[in-house]
């Protein structure tokens, strides 16, 4: 496999194109007919083409991250460009690696801790749903008593909730100390993958999205320029975490690389690439993770109030 060509197209936007010849595609063709011999010859092309990227794209990839000081934080994105039986073929490769960008200060963050109110509708149906005739036809000192029982279970549980919130958000504020343009084609692609993620919440809850913008006050632009604000906001947190997992040299040892690595978790990581890839992604999740917990350790979650604000029926 060879380069033909590799370049930036704004930093942190890494593109190439590559060939195979004759004799690596046929190689992989023969282990594809060996693999599924019941593939047409469309479906055994396909899979030719991409066994072979995935088995010799490796040394480019390494070699371009070593020789341009590369640090990688997207899977690359393929492209077929032409293919021939005879010649062999030709791809382009797309991916993203951290650009120039200044980090602000990462600690000393304040959120505060804010449960949602309860409503006393909510309170009536946990009663009705978990508690039997007997304790709900007592008196009226013992229907109090299992109420503010109930209060205190819901409320504990909000305030659980609203802490991993809380802590999400320390993490964002970070996002707000990330400095430096980020790739074009980066923030698009981010901004479009938290608009279907949203999508998706709102089908799986059965929300229609006009009811959503009525009951939060908002425009179609104004919901727009929220989500570009606050997809913006979580990709810088998410580079902002790997600068400070280098700042602090917070890095996972090889012990725990080869770990992660054997307990490949998809919902994690995604589908496997390449080797390298592979590695890359579980370092930079470990390094991920490390950081956000120091950043949280060395932040403050103000406490939510000692008691709750309950709204009356009616």
């Amino acid at each position: 496999m060879k380069l033909e060509h590799f370049g930036l197209a704004e930093p942190g936007d890494c593109r190439l194109v590559f060939t195979a010849d004759a004799q690596e595609l046929a190689h992989s063709l023969e282990a594809e007919r060996q693999t599924n011999p019941t593939q047409d010859e469309e479906e055994l092309l396909t899979a030719a083409v991409n066994r072979t990227i995935l088995e010799g794209f490796a040394p480019l990839y390494n070699r371009l991250v070593q020789e341009n000081e590369l640090v990688p934080v997207t899977d690359p994105d393929f492209e077929l460009l032409a293919v021939n039986k005879a010649e062999g073929f030709r791809a382009g490769a797309q991916f993203y690696a951290l650009p120039p960008l200044e980090l602000g200060r990462y600690t000393g963050f304040v959120q505060p801790v804010q449960p949602h109110p309860l409503r006393q509708l909510t309170i009536e149906l946990e009663i009705n749903r978990h508690y039997g005739d007997e304790e709900r036809a007592a008196d009226a000192e013992g229907k109090r008593a299992l109420r503010q029982k109930v209060t205190r279970e819901l409320y504990t549980r909000r305030c659980q909730q609203a802490e991993e919130v809380a802590r999400r958000e320390l993490v964002w504020q970070l996002g707000d100390q990330v400095f430096g343009a980020l790739p074009r084609q980066l923030e698009a692609g981010n901004y479009f993958a938290e608009q279907r993620q949203f999508n998706l919440r709102m089908q799986a809850n059965g929300i229609n999205f006009d009811q959503y913008l009525k009951v939060q006050g908002q425009t179609v632009e104004e919901f727009r320029s929220w989500l570009h604000q606050y997809a913006q906001r979580k990709l810088r947190s998410w580079l902002g975490l790997l600068l400070v997992a280098e700042r602090e040299n917070l890095l996972p040892t090889q012990e725990e690389l080869d770990t992660a690595m054997a307990h490949w978790d998809e919902k994690l990581d995604g589908a496997r690439t390449f080797p390298e890839n592979d590695l890359r992604k579980v370092r930079q999740r470990l390094m991920r993770q490390r950081a956000e917990a120091f950043v949280v350790d060395h932040s403050t979650l103000t406490p939510p109030p000692a008691q709750p604000l309950v709204q009356e029926l009616g």
